[in-house]
């Protein structure tokens, strides 16, 4: 009998775990910034500007969704500011996200927020979560959206912090710079279709 249950235990984890990933490292690097849907992004942020990721075209656009409330988005905010100065003159851009409503959050509450955090991205309002919700069904909050030079989407979206800011910085820098990198790929392909 114990043997039974340990046969059946073990196939549940081998089925939740399922088969190794065949993809080469090439494979995954294209798969890991293979445009997605035409999502978009329209927010005002607080400086009274409207954001518009559709007309942000030239720059890889990494967006995050926080709250005020939200202790690891906090962590996360140190780490999107260290990776701006980082990736400063190189063409990156970063904005940050409230989903909270006005009830939750006021404009100048959240302005404290950002003052208080000495914040140099922009920081936009998404009240009624409606650009958040073409990125995530859940609200587990930070969620970091990526868009390339285009100005497409490009999947997947990254949801949670972690631990470590260190990893999570490594982790966002590893998706911008392959972004980076296939824009630098594609320009030479053109470049050398032209001659």
């Amino acid at each position: 009998m114990m043997r039974k249950r340990l046969t059946i235990l073990l196939l549940l984890l081998c089925a939740c775990v399922g088969p190794a990933n065949p993809l080469s490292a090439q494979e995954k690097e294209r798969a890991a910034v293979a445009p997605e849907a035409t999502s978009v992004i329209k927010l005002k942020g607080l400086d009274g500007k409207l954001y518009d990721t559709s007309s942000m075209r030239g720059e890889v656009l990494v967006v995050s969704f926080g709250a005020t409330w939200c202790t690891p988005c906090t962590w996360e905010l140190v780490a999107i500011e260290e990776l701006k100065v980082e990736y400063a003159g190189k063409p990156v851009k970063f904005l940050w996200v409230s989903i909270e409503d006005e009830k939750q959050t006021s404009d100048n509450l959240l302005r404290h927020y950002a003052k208080q955090r000495r914040l140099t991205i922009p920081v936009l309002r998404d009240p009624k979560a409606t650009a958040f919700s073409q990125f995530s069904s859940s609200t587990r909050i930070p969620v970091v959206v990526f868009f390339d030079q285009e100005g497409r989407h490009v999947a997947p979206v990254h949801r949670g912090m972690s631990p470590e800011i260190s990893e999570y910085k490594k982790l966002v820098r590893s998706r911008v710079d392959a972004l980076l990198k296939t824009r630098e790929t594609e320009k030479a392909g053109a470049k050398a279709v032209a001659r």
